[in-house]
């Protein structure tokens, strides 16, 4: 196997066969060769139980973003197309996974989504992320979201910014954004 001493050691169900120890390469190429689909159960350490692949956010091919570089824009400046109505914010949020932790602020929420700067450039595409938002003047009381990185634009070589998708929004939570949308967006 020759794995590098840090590398994750990773095993996987299918057709009802447990396969591994293999490193995260060797996992990555049976996946794409297609011997590991979607609905396959796959294992590491960290993880509390075994997961479809489908549910792990690191092994699952890019999605149609990378990392730019982009000059810092106003903050009126938004991108054409949304699919949810944004609101400005500045709001602390602590970000973690099974691996790191970063803590920032989020400069823009919606059902869909959050804008996260941070200077804790430990997030990659296609991670899950869990979120932890103080108690403040936007939301009111703390909430606790999950959500998958989908974007990531370093900002002035100092700040990177994270575009969280938001999954599994629970009704409380979604009525909440909501209500702080129609409030503070811009017309």
């Amino acid at each position: 196997m020759g794995a590098a001493v840090n590398e994750r050691i990773w095993f996987y169900y299918a057709k009802e066969v447990q396969v591994g120890p293999m490193t995260e390469t060797e996992l990555k190429a049976a996946i794409a060769e297609g011997t590991v689909q979607s609905t396959d159960y796959v294992y590491r350490e960290g993880f509390a139980d075994w997961k479809t692949l489908s549910d792990v956010g690191e092994l699952l091919p890019p999605v149609k973003s990378h990392l730019i570089a982009v000059p810092a824009a106003p903050a009126a400046q938004e991108p054409l197309s949304r699919r949810a109505p944004r609101a400005q914010m500045q709001e602390l949020v602590v970000a973690h996974n099974d691996s790191h932790v970063a803590t920032g602020h989020i400069r823009n929420i919606s059902i869909s989504g959050i804008y996260f700067e941070t200077e804790d450039a430990v997030f990659q595409l296609n991670d899950e992320v869990k979120l932890t938002l103080k108690e403040g003047k936007g939301l009111g009381k703390p909430m606790h979201l999950k959500a998958v990185v989908v974007r990531q634009a370093r900002e002035n070589g100092l700040h990177i910014g994270y575009g969280l998708e938001l999954r599994g929004l629970d009704e409380a939570s979604r009525s909440r954004i909501l209500e702080y949308v129609k409030r503070n967006q811009s017309a």
